[in-house]
């Protein structure tokens, strides 16, 4: 995720999203990668945690859909790396998460890990009505 320009574009599609703080395109693939591996293991926090950590992969596909970003060098090596974290995630959110208007939301929203920690599992279960295998 070489160049500079493309790490200034990223931080300026952060910003414009309302991003505080530091913005780099490495941190947050490695973010979304570590969420994913989290949940390969059985995610083990509760569920209004699990839709905060989804976040980055919304700041993510800002950065992927931008045509300005697209063109720059470091783009390829980027959205390589988004696709490979996204591979470990669906290999285990493999759940459908209930919604009336799919619509609405972006596929990593619509999908959740088929097992996660006791808490994960018995928050969906209770809110909305979706039973995974808890993972010890």
């Amino acid at each position: 995720m070489n160049g500079l320009e493309f790490r200034e574009r990223y931080q300026e599609i952060g910003r414009t999203a309302k991003r505080e703080g530091s913005i780099s395109p490495m941190v947050d693939v490695h973010t979304w990668k570590q969420f994913a591996d989290e949940c390969v293991a059985g995610y083990d926090d509760n569920l209004a945690e699990y839709r905060g950590d989804l976040w980055i992969r919304r700041n993510i596909q800002l950065a992927l859909d931008d045509v300005v970003l697209r063109r720059l060098e470091g783009f390829d090596a980027f959205s390589d790396a988004v696709q490979r974290a996204d591979e470990v995630f669906k290999s285990v959110a493999t759940v459908i998460f209930p919604v009336k208007d799919t619509s609405r939301y972006s596929w990593w929203n619509l999908i959740i890990p088929r097992y996660g920690g006791e808490e994960f599992a018995s928050d969906l279960r209770r809110e909305c009505g979706i039973v995974i295998a808890v993972k010890k």
